[in-house]
């Protein structure tokens, strides 16, 4: 009798401790059920929140943000429009940044596209950036910035009649809004030239030509025929390319360039033979010190050629030169030795 009472004392204590551990498990359920519905209620009240300049926390990289389509109309009008069509994470909030200040504010949707229109600028260059959010403590800012330059007559004042004069005799009047979209370690993507037409020799075309203080030098350009592109800097051969699929080229290098002015060659060569050449002035500006660098884009406008300078995230300075098509290169620029 006494074995069989503690054997039912024994069960009964089992028994109690599979139904504690019952409950204690239900409670812990019930807890990460709740715990997680906060959590995405709050990340989703994110998107409903005004964004201030003070609560970026920028994290750079490579990044899975970036322009998909750029359109420009109206850009010989004030009223111009650029036309941006982007991709990011699905459902994330995408900050638009002109130099370094909030320009547009928008939500990529469920397949992580996001589009939006933002008006030209006839004075001032653009530099428009994008930022893309997580939460108030994390952001990613895209590798990828889109340039607009204005033409030099948008900054030439009205009662400057004899500059106004000038400017319409090397046909300033005609000049687009420089449109370009650039990213760390590749060649510019030119989306409007200011001169309305690629430089170019039959099927050969020259696009924008990027180096920085370095040296390092990135050329690049199209073409419509297959075959090996040669590039020279004055009379010396610093590299050759073979054409891409969809017929771009380009060429990169690291401290290449020397210090001076130059012409800068293209050869389209098929079959041992040159099927086209470019060849323009070009100059290699000195290094600007530390001290003496800017904070913000800056750009020289030439008959020749428009150069855009804008500082690194990183430090340094990146330069950007675009090509006049209507080069009268013999009568204006003669060779000139290069110095280190």
């Amino acid at each position: 009798m006494a074995f069989d009472t503690y054997k039912g004392s024994k069960h009964m204590k089992l028994n109690l401790f599979w139904i504690v551990s019952f409950c204690l498990g239900i409670l812990l359920l019930i807890f990460t059920v709740v715990a997680s519905i906060n959590f995405f209620q709050k990340n989703n009240s994110l998107s409903e929140n005004t964004i201030s300049n003070n609560d970026y926390n920028i994290d750079t990289g490579i990044t899975p943000i970036n322009f998909r389509n750029v359109i420009v109309s109206n850009s010989d009008k004030d009223n111009g429009i650029i036309k941006i069509i982007g991709s990011s994470e699905p459902a994330r909030l995408i900050v638009l940044l002109n130099n370094n200040e909030r320009l547009k504010q928008i939500e990529s949707n469920s397949e992580g596209i996001w589009e939006v229109e933002v008006p030209l600028d006839s004075i001032n260059i653009m530099a428009i950036e994008m930022v893309m959010f997580y939460d108030n403590e994390t952001s990613i800012r895209g590798d990828e910035t889109l340039y607009s330059v204005p033409p030099p007559i948008k900054n030439i004042e009205i009662n400057n009649l004899n500059k106004i004069e000038d400017l319409k005799n090397i046909g300033s009047f005609e000049l687009n809004t420089l449109v370009m979209l650039t990213a760390p370690g590749g060649p510019s993507r030119i989306i409007q030239s200011p001169f309305k037409q690629k430089l170019s020799d039959g099927p050969l075309a020259m696009g924008a030509l990027d180096y920085d203080d370095s040296g390092g030098v990135i050329f690049s350009g199209s073409t419509k025929e297959a075959g090996l592109v040669k590039v020279y800097a004055g009379e010396i051969l610093v590299g050759e390319t073979r054409v891409e699929a969809g017929g771009r080229w380009n060429f990169i290098a690291g401290n290449l360039l020397p210090i001076g002015t130059y012409f800068i060659s293209a050869e389209l060569v098929k079959d041992e033979a040159v099927e086209a050449r470019i060849s323009v002035p070009f100059e290699r500006m000195a290094p600007t010190l530390k001290k003496e660098q800017a904070s913000s884009p800056s750009v020289i406008h030439g008959l020749q050629s428009w150069q855009l300078s804008r500082p690194l995230l990183g430090g340094g300075i990146q330069h950007t030169v675009i090509f006049s098509p209507k080069l009268e290169v013999e009568e204006v620029v003669p060779f000139i030795n290069v110095t280190e």
